[in-house]
């Protein structure tokens, strides 16, 4: 497949997207992105289930464990397509401890004897395959193989589901940032970005494999918790409340995003009747009030230029750490106190859910692409806001080149989002993986 990005139509027909004919005749020159989040929706009556066997049927082999992309070939895993993540998490603050259960619902895109799932070193207590034990290898290398009691059949739809424990976990990053999920002083936020995800759930970690997303995370009743889509309920337990969230449109998983914490929610409605959910840990929203407030004006500003905002809700949510970077998790952007109140920022991180979630890199290589989209896009926000045009800010990053220092299309490093923003700051420190995703 040609490197570049795609536009997931088929994933979102409810839709519809118009795209400016300058940049839609732009986009024409990249790839599609192969993992749409739909495939695993069902089958038809003639379809072959796990380990049916016809006529002329290739021989089950070994699922590929990487994609092959050009700066991460150990990320993804070849042989199926994931439809759904069903994520059941249980935090105990006190440990900084998660026991989980990833169900993964999927479909086969050859036939399998075994695959493998993207997933540090956590923890594995028990894999099944359709409800039967599974033999599993690993993790190790950031890979753990699974092979099913049967053979699964191509086009067949399966279920594997992954009990396990963890501790915050980060996997192999820049010197300046790991990506992985972090726990401190009872709270934990997650930064996946590139190759993060497996620290915190197996997973088929690559852009091209896009999934929807279900959450149900047990936390003391004394906390509270935010991830990507809706919330659709809360569940009170012994002490606990399980908070149970619906994320229905196809996710990266370096876009998940799970906080638990001390949190104070604020709702709204957007343009549209669009929802708009922010979650702030207590006692600093006072500091950030601007930018918040101006969020729904530009989600407006941003759909008469791009079409209609893609997602379910959109919010900021903002962990009290001074993080040098923020992360545009889809529906719910990532910021900590450092950045959160800065509206150029904020304006960025919005513009990537057009720009880097709905429509996606198909290898890392092009992260340009949702970089340089998101940054013109808030160039375009503060002239329309009475700032400098797209023009000045243009002419002055020319000028000041050390403003970004990563050189353009630089194929010997792969970029992190520490690249595109200020460098003040970082997460706290956690365990390191050894991935090589």
């Amino acid at each position: 497949m040609p490197d570049g990005v795609c536009h997931p139509a088929s994933q979102m027909e409810h839709r519809r997207r118009v795209l400016p004919a300058l940049l839609a005749a732009f986009l024409l020159v990249a790839a599609c992105s192969g993992g749409d989040g739909d495939k695993a929706a069902g089958r038809s009556e003639g379809d072959s289930t796990a380990g049916e066997t016809t006529a002329g049927a290739a021989s089950p082999t070994a699922g590929a464990p990487g994609v092959g992309d050009p700066y991460y070939p150990g990320a993804g895993n070849g042989g199926y397509d994931v439809g759904h993540y069903a994520l059941d998490l249980t935090w105990d603050p006190d440990a900084e401890r998660l026991q989980g259960t990833a169900t993964l619902t999927a479909t086969a895109t050859q036939a399998l004897s075994s695959f493998s799932l993207d997933l540090a070193e956590v923890e594995v207590s028990a894999v099944t395959v359709d409800g039967a034990d599974a033999r599993w290898d690993g993790p190790a290398g950031g890979e753990m193989t699974v092979t099913p009691a049967q053979p699964l059949a191509e086009e067949a739809e399966f279920t594997v589901a992954v009990s396990y424990a963890a501790t915050p976990l980060t996997a192999d990053g820049s010197d300046a940032f790991a990506p992985g999920w972090f726990g401190r002083g009872g709270d934990m936020f997650v930064l996946f970005e590139p190759n993060g995800a497996p620290t915190l759930f197996p997973v088929n970690d690559h852009p091209t494999d896009k999934a929807t997303y279900s959450f149900r995370i047990t936390a003391p009743q004394d906390l509270e918790v935010a991830a990507n889509g809706l919330l659709t309920g809360t569940e009170p337990g012994d002490g606990v409340n399980t908070w149970v969230y619906e994320s229905s449109d196809p996710m990266a998983s370096y876009l998940v995003q799970v906080v638990i914490g001390d949190l104070e929610f604020e709702e709204s409605t957007g343009p549209g009747g669009l929802p708009i959910r922010h979650a702030f840990e207590t006692g600093i929203l006072g500091d950030i009030d601007p930018a918040v407030d101006r969020i729904g004006d530009m989600i407006a500003f941003y759909e008469s230029r791009f079409g209609p905002y893609p997602f379910e809700a959109y919010g900021m949510v903002v962990v009290d750490t001074p993080l040098g970077l923020a992360l545009e998790t889809q529906t719910l952007s990532t910021f900590g106190t450092l950045l959160a109140e800065d509206e150029d920022v904020v304006a960025h991180e919005l513009a990537h859910q057009w720009f880097g979630d709905d429509v996606s890199v198909a290898t890392w290589q092009d992260i340009w692409l949702n970089e340089g989209f998101a940054t013109y896009s808030q160039w375009m926000w503060s002239e329309h806001a009475g700032g400098p045009t797209a023009d000045e800010r243009a002419a002055d990053e020319s000028a000041n080149p050390e403003a970004y220092p990563l050189p353009p299309a630089d194929l010997l490093k792969p970029p992190t989002k520490t690249d595109f923003l200020p460098q003040t700051g970082s997460p706290p420190p956690s365990r390191r993986s050894s991935s090589t995703n």
